[in-house]
């Protein structure tokens, strides 16, 4: 199966779909011509896809030029599908495809809220991408949280058209991976609580919301020894987050550790991981701590709680800072009991969250769109 991939954006989301997905067995028999900016993107590849199996050509410089590059693709006829990745790749290559009827299949790696479509631009921007993702064959979401927030801002879509599958992670990795002695590494005694905050530092993230619980902490004495929190994240406000923290007081109780190609060892090396996201469309990182037996305590937002549902996670509303102060302050309290509950939940996950199954999922899709059970 030859197939031509297209992507504007490949961050962490993308490039891990990318690493996770297409290393499956049951994509052996599929070439793959990927059109992306680069930016150290085929090395990253070469270390985890087998053989040949996605080529990498690199993207033209703007949106125009990049559909060009895509439309003269198709029209070599070299290709019986195309797969795009992300929504503003997604609507460029609906554009170029116009007129070759090549199935066209879009992966929405992110979701929709309400602010984006404000205001006569907004509205007008929301019409014209309505129109181009009703002639998709096909749109694929990494959970159905995300499936139905696409379909509550555009309900004119086929619903049928409309493939919510929750993603995977290679659990294997994070259920045998090594704890890492990140306590001796900060310097800091055995006893004392350490919590793991992976997330980027942007508004998505939340990570204002945790430094918030850790004052109210701090100020109550609620925990004893004081937690301290481990970073690993990056992005562009790590310095005004940072400045946030030490305006609080609290520089000495957070450690930023530079970023790791070894998650599963850091997330183990810590008690409890924090992942106050206001929005994800499919939150990895939750599998991935879950299938390494750690304790979590989560947001309820899109995204995630589909991931945590059904664990011995704990919840907390999006945005409520002292909900999350509660929690992590039971979850602390009764450590050794906490982590047992998720040692015990691991063997679970690791059959739940296994990219074996949406990766043959994914591959289904593909067959059913060659096989033209999906008509535009």
């Amino acid at each position: 199966m030859r197939i031509l991939m297209s992507a504007l954006q490949p961050g962490g989301g993308i490039r891990t779909f990318f690493r996770y997905i297409y290393s499956q067995p049951c994509f052996s028999d599929c070439r793959f011509t990927l059109v992306v900016p680069d930016r150290g993107l085929s090395d990253f590849l070469s270390e985890f896809i087998p053989g040949n199996r996605i080529t990498v050509v690199p993207a033209r410089q703007g949106n125009l030029a990049f559909a060009r590059q895509l439309r003269e693709l198709i029209a070599t006829g070299d290709f019986q599908l195309v797969h795009s990745h992300g929504f503003s790749a997604g609507l460029l290559t609906e554009l170029a495809g116009t007129g070759y009827g090549v199935p066209h299949l879009m992966t929405a790696h992110d979701v929709f809220l309400p602010a984006q479509f404000s205001g006569w631009k907004g509205r007008a921007k929301h019409l014209a991408m309505s129109l181009l993702f009703r002639r998709m064959t096909m749109i694929h979401t990494v959970t159905n949280d995300a499936r139905d927030n696409l379909l509550e801002f555009f309900p004119a879509i086929n619903r049928s058209r409309v493939h919510g599958i929750l993603h995977g992670v290679d659990t294997e990795y994070f259920r045998e991976g090594e704890p890492r002695a990140l306590k001796a590494e900060l310097g800091l005694d055995e006893q004392t609580p350490l919590l793991g905050f992976f997330g980027r530092f942007m508004g998505q993230k939340g990570f204002r919301l945790l430094v918030d619980a850790l004052e109210e902490i701090h100020r109550a004495r609620s925990v004893a020894p004081l937690p301290h929190v481990a970073t690993f994240g990056w992005g562009g406000f790590i310095r005004e987050d940072y400045e946030y923290l030490s305006e609080k007081g609290l520089a000495d109780y957070f450690h930023q550790c530079e970023q790791t190609n070894d998650m599963a060892a850091a997330i183990k090396g810590v008690d409890v991981v924090v992942m106050p996201s206001r929005w994800e469309a499919c939150g990895l990182l939750g599998m991935e701590v879950l299938a390494a037996g750690v304790p979590i305590v989560g947001s309820q937002c899109i995204g995630l709680r589909e991931v945590l549902e059904g664990s011995p996670a704990q919840t907390v509303p999006v945005g409520d800072s002292r909900k999350l102060t509660k929690a992590l302050v039971a979850e602390l309290s009764d450590r050794d009991s906490r982590r047992s509950d998720f040692v015990r939940f691991q063997p679970i996950a690791v059959d739940k969250f296994h990219i074996k199954r949406p990766a043959e999922s994914l591959r289904r899709l593909y067959t059913q769109m060659l096989a033209g059970e999906c008509t535009k």
